[in-house]
């Protein structure tokens, strides 16, 4: 059997390989909605540096197709495949869903369903993380990055009585921000000094150094879609504590999918060469579903 995939090597290609086994700990699926977004954008501009060819496509939904003896109920069942795990993300350090046959670590399945999801539902792992961030953040975070997990995030604080803000790194997102009903802040100077975390969804450490030396945050709660990222921060008479949450299930407020769904794209393909005309995503991502699987 051949498998097509979306590789990105340092170009974007369309790759037909033979299918291999699948290891241990993972399942095969069929992919039906993928997220792809931010993750991929970073990978395409160099932002992460990737050490092998990777199949890209960060989160999503598939049909199982065949799953490990020991899980064999899994079998048949719809699963949300989350960006994250312990063992690293989708479209950088593991393949990704943009392939005819997706093989996925068990870690990173999250969730299941026995009926057909609609393709909004592809965000609901990434909403899963954002909802985990929020959590951990508290009443008035301030989030950097107004990517979509950086939206996510201030709108599940918002849904749970909270008060965030949200600073962009990239004026050109600032748009997206107030198209999801968020005011940007727009500036690092005169910030309340009273933020109860720092939540950082973005690549720009330059910004998360100078609010660190400019407030007097003591908690940063860091998306794990940034990565093994060490934090040495140095502040007399203090420590800053660090957190990297990881979700383990979906869990999302209510709402959340609806104003972000005005932030993203979505295309119907019939296979996986039908998507290289949509990467890098316009907008903040698209979601591609597949009318063949």
């Amino acid at each position: 059997m051949k498998v097509e995939k979306i590789v990105y090597d340092g170009t974007l290609r369309i790759v037909e390989v033979s299918a291999q086994p699948v290891p241990p700990g993972h399942i095969i699926g069929k992919p039906l909605h993928v997220l792809v977004d931010g993750v991929e954008n970073a990978v395409i501009n160099g932002v992460y540096p990737i050490e092998k060819p990777v199949v890209l496509g960060s989160t999503g939904i598939v049909r199982v197709l065949e799953a490990p003896a020991a899980d064999e109920g899994l079998s048949g069942k719809i699963a949300f495949v989350s960006p994250v795990s312990r063992l690293g993300r989708l479209s950088i350090e593991l393949d990704g869903l943009l392939s005819s046959y997706a093989v996925v670590p068990q870690n990173n399945i999250i969730g299941t369903t026995n009926i057909t999801p609609r393709p909004l539902a592809a965000l609901s792992p990434l909403a899963s993380l954002s909802y985990r961030l929020a959590v951990e953040a508290g009443p008035n975070p301030l989030i950097i990055g107004c990517g979509l997990t950086g939206i996510m995030t201030a709108l599940h604080v918002i849904a749970t009585g909270g008060s965030p803000d949200i600073i962009c790194t990239r004026r050109d997102s600032l748009r997206y921000v107030r198209a999801s009903g968020l005011v940007p802040v727009q500036s690092t100077e005169n910030l309340p000094q009273s933020y109860s975390s720092v939540v950082y969804t973005s690549y720009s450490p330059w910004m998360l150094h100078r609010l660190v030396k400019r407030t007097s945050i003591s908690r940063i709660i860091i998306s794990p879609l940034i990565g093994n990222t060490i934090v040495h921060f140095g502040r007399i008479g203090g420590r800053i504590e660090v957190v990297i949450p990881l979700p383990n299930r979906i869990e999302y407020k209510s709402g959340v999918l609806e104003k972000t769904k005005r932030l993203i794209n979505f295309a119907e393909v019939n296979k996986i060469s039908d998507t290289a005309g949509l990467l890098p995503p316009t907008k903040l991502g698209v979601i591609i579903s597949f009318t063949r699987s």
